[in-house]
């Protein structure tokens, strides 16, 4: 095992920028920048011996700077929409700044995926990432310290687990903005990908493509992933909420969450059937988004990330939680630690 740094840029505020290269004696290697926390490559041996870059990224941090995409960021205060970009706690009326039609979308624009981290350890297997996040930062509750590690492992896994304590009150849902395209970087397609969901039920979204607190049976619909198909079989189809969201951009409902157990959440399949990933995770929720509004912008080596080109599947609370009494709360007591944590694993 080994761990690398190197400059990665200039930010626009004249700050500096690395990129963190972990790798393991297997021949794959993560690639992290301080900039959001944000992972730039992930590079996987398929079954045939070949390396393959399977996440989506920029050459530098003026990519990540400039994208609206939130390419491989750390999102946070809060994964998804928060309906009208207003949220009521103990009492008290909070006002969040609208980025995504009539709602804040990702915590607003100057959340974490905007935000210089500090990288407080990395080691030959391990890196952490701290940001302190002020009160009434984006207009949220609570001086909150966050911490984001990443660790590559010798059985050709990684995980992400995210920690943070407020002073207050506040709410908190954070989770990773990978894109996957398993089938490397020169593919401008995902959507051949197969893709197993372990959920029997989604969270409706209305024309915004927010939940309307609708839990509905995935059984005879497009949105059944209980067995492997792939994520274009049915994409196309006439179906209102993927005309509302111009193809899948859907809350997964997961088993319920029990003592912080990590358990399979999906897996995924690339086109050949040369690299299977499964993603293990805590939280009640998954997010898969097809790339639907991916703008064609040049990322690594050149390559345009074009529409659907790679698919983020995110763990997460379900979003605009506060507004719906029913799922799962996104509230983090004062004092108390946030932990969530994800693993993904290349069989």
């Amino acid at each position: 095992m080994k761990t690398e740094k190197i400059f990665f840029g200039k930010t626009k505020d004249t700050r500096d920028s690395f990129l963190y290269t972990l790798s393991n004696k297997n021949g794959m290697s993560l690639s992290v920048t301080d900039y959001g926390a944000s992972t730039v490559s992930l590079i996987v041996p398929d079954k045939n011996g070949n390396r393959l870059d399977v996440i989506r990224g920029f050459d530098n941090v003026s990519g990540y700077e400039n994208t609206p995409t939130y390419m491989g960021a750390t999102i946070g205060r809060h994964a998804g929409q928060i309906w009208h970009g207003t949220f009521e706690l103990n009492g008290e009326t909070y006002k969040l700044v609208i980025n995504d039609q009539d709602h804040t979308m990702h915590g607003g624009p100057e959340s974490f995926h905007s935000r210089l981290f500090t990288a407080e350890t990395y080691s030959e297997n391990e890196l952490v990432l701290s940001y302190f996040s002020r009160d009434s930062e984006a207009g949220f509750p609570g001086n909150l310290n966050v911490k984001v590690i990443y660790r590559l492992n010798e059985d050709n896994s990684f995980s992400i687990d995210f920690h943070a304590v407020s002073d207050k009150d506040t709410i908190l849902s954070m989770t990773n903005h990978a894109y996957f395209n398993l089938n490397g970087e020169n593919s401008n397609s995902a959507l051949d990908h197969k893709l197993k969901i372990y959920s029997d039920s989604y969270t409706e979204v209305d024309m915004q493509g927010v939940p309307t607190g609708k839990i509905i049976p995935v059984k005879g619909t497009v949105y059944d992933f209980t067995n492997f198909h792939t994520i274009e079989e049915r994409i196309n189809e006439a179906d209102r909420e993927l005309k509302f969201c111009q193809g899948y951009d859907h809350n997964w409902v997961i088993s319920p969450v029990k003592d912080n157990v990590t358990r399979l959440c999906c897996e995924l399949i690339n086109r050949d059937s040369t690299i299977h990933m499964q993603l293990f995770s805590n939280q009640p929720g998954l997010q898969m988004y097809s790339g639907n509004y991916m703008t064609g912008e040049k990322g690594k080596n050149g390559v345009l990330n074009s529409k659907r080109s790679a698919i983020c599947l995110e763990p997460q609370v379900f979003p605009n939680g506060l507004k719906q009494p029913h799922f799962p709360s996104p509230v983090l007591k004062k004092g108390e630690e946030y932990f969530y944590s994800s693993l993904y694993k290349f069989i």
